[in-house]
């Protein structure tokens, strides 16, 4: 930055400079709060602070920029022309303007880096949200049984081959003359070689009252993933027949850290 800089303002100067400058005195320049500002907006303007233009033959275009900043600070060119030239002699007291103008862009260029790492952090957790708000579940997401069958298990499988890490939840009402046995949600993972991983949520309460149930399964990554299956109502032998109600089924694929971090 600090090469950059030094660069641009031998730019400028060299644009402005005239022959004799040595009579030209602080008072009639312009003020420093004023030079310090054309100074930043010459370089942060398009064309100018731009690595590809240095050592580069001033062109036309520039000539238009610099015109329109003198226009918007309502500076003459006379003006920022005699501040050019008094410092072009003056070069001590211009470090003073160089170290402000360092100290200014090394901050803003720590601002942009803050805000680009934060932009990327929320693109991040917008693909999180997009990716983990996709339901999964193939069927129906309100079951009442006996009418949807007196002993359904409520099977379901879905070809898949993205590992990660899989959440089945539903809201389920279980009627205390329920006459199932071991009553459970059942996630399977199905691998390529026949393998397969389980896992079952249980413990249901016979209440006559909604509860949300959730049965999670990390899929193995060392392993060919073909489908995830299972049974929203599965059960165990000895079950008669079932009273139950369920509601707000769903089957999500979460957002692991191994992904997020891929995703950088």
């Amino acid at each position: 930055m600090r090469k950059l800089l030094f660069l641009y303002t031998l730019l400028v100067m060299t644009f402005f400079a005239c022959n004799d400058s040595s009579t030209i005195k602080k008072r009639e320049i312009l003020d420093d709060d004023v030079f310090l500002s054309v100074l930043k907006d010459i370089h942060k303007s398009d064309g100018i602070v731009t690595a590809s233009k240095l050592g580069v033959k001033m062109k036309s275009d520039s000539v238009s920029i610099y015109n329109y900043i003198l226009k918007k600070h309502n500076i003459s060119r006379d003006d920022f022309k005699k501040t050019v030239q008094y410092y072009s002699l003056h070069t001590d007291q211009y470090n003073v303007f160089y170290d402000s103008l360092t100290n200014y862009f090394d901050t803003l260029e720590n601002i942009i880096k803050v805000e680009m790492e934060i932009e990327k952090e929320k693109r991040i957790e917008e693909r999180k949200r997009e990716k983990d708000s996709l339901n999964l579940w193939p069927l129906k997401d309100e079951w009442e049984l006996p009418e949807d069958g007196e002993t359904n298990p409520i099977a379901f499988s879905i070809p898949t081959e993205e590992h990660g890490t899989y959440v089945f939840s539903a809201s389920i009402r279980i009627f205390r003359d329920d006459r199932s046995k071991n009553l459970r949600m059942t996630i399977i993972a199905n691998y390529s070689d026949g393998t397969k991983d389980l896992n079952s949520a249980g413990t249901m309460v016979k209440d006559g009252k909604f509860e949300k149930y959730e049965v999670r399964l990390k899929t193995n990554e060392n392993k060919k993933l073909i489908s995830i299956s299972g049974w929203l109502l599965d059960h165990s032998k000895g079950t008669e027949k079932k009273h139950v109600s369920v509601k707000e089924v769903e089957l999500r694929k979460h957002f692991d850290e191994e992904e997020s971090i891929n995703l950088k």
